[in-house]
């Protein structure tokens, strides 16, 4: 049985830690022309030396969250299960501080991109948190994909305003040299315009998505302690003093 602490999540893992050991057994069966139980005792190990083992057990643990794979918890699973939680455990709790930091968020955007471009949207994303960081997560998905839509408003729009002036300074230099002007190509054409739609999509993809962030909020009142005994909760006041918890005439 492997230490999971989510028990939600105990059967899925255990199916996907299930396929990855039959795809490898297979690949030995198949490929390597292993018999079964020659394929079988190889994808679990069962034939590993301990000094095998140890170094199996610290190449994973060493391993980048990102290039630990379902096979290398399955080999653990059975010779160290504990190492396997809490590897498991440290890949989810990676993911959550990735996704709180935003950097998921901005990796989505990016292709080869740079430490420039990260820095662009992660600005963008604090702006929009500047009252704090959202109290639950829809919220906080929902300001990181309004930072997302903006960042790729800027970008189209930047793109559209490049390619319109190029041409216009293109054309400018063929009309003071020759005394023509040059229609544009079609193809051409339909680039700039392809450029200022998307622009447009990724603005109102903004908007749609602050709308739904507001929307979120009004049915999310704030809590907050105005004073002893009594919680403001949106714009309704609670008395939550009980009889018991009043002083004595004696004590007040």
């Amino acid at each position: 049985m492997v230490p999971v602490d989510d028990a939600r999540e105990v059967e899925t893992l255990a199916m996907e830690l299930a396929r990855a050991y039959r795809r490898m057994a297979a690949f030995y069966r198949d490929h390597m022309e292993l018999s079964g139980p020659e394929a079988d005792a190889r994808a679990r190990g069962a034939d590993d030396t301990p000094e095998d083992a140890a170094r199996d057990l610290a190449r994973i643990r060493d391993r980048p969250p990102d290039q630990v794979s379902w096979f290398d918890l399955t080999r653990l699973a059975e010779r160290h299960p504990e190492d396997m939680a809490a590897i498991w455990q440290r890949l989810k709790e990676t993911a959550r501080q990735e996704f709180a930091s935003g950097h998921r968020s901005a990796d989505a955007l990016e292709w080869q991109g740079s430490p420039w471009e990260r820095a662009r949207f992660l600005a963008i994303r604090d702006s929009f948190r500047a009252d704090g960081p959202p109290p639950s997560g829809i919220e906080a998905a929902l300001v990181d994909s309004a930072a997302e839509a903006f960042s790729t408003y800027l970008e189209w729009t930047e793109s559209h305003i490049r390619m319109v002036s190029v041409d216009m300074k293109h054309e400018e230099h063929r009309s003071e040299q020759y005394g023509e002007w040059q229609p544009q190509r079609l193809s051409y054409a339909e680039s700039v315009d392809r450029a200022a739609r998307m622009a447009e999509q990724a603005h109102t993809r903004f908007l749609r998505t602050v709308k739904m962030l507001h929307e979120v909020r009004k049915l999310s009142p704030a809590v907050y302690v105005g004073h002893a005994g009594q919680i403001n909760v949106g714009h309704q006041q609670v008395n939550v003093t009980r009889p018991q918890d009043a002083l004595p005439d004696d004590e007040s």
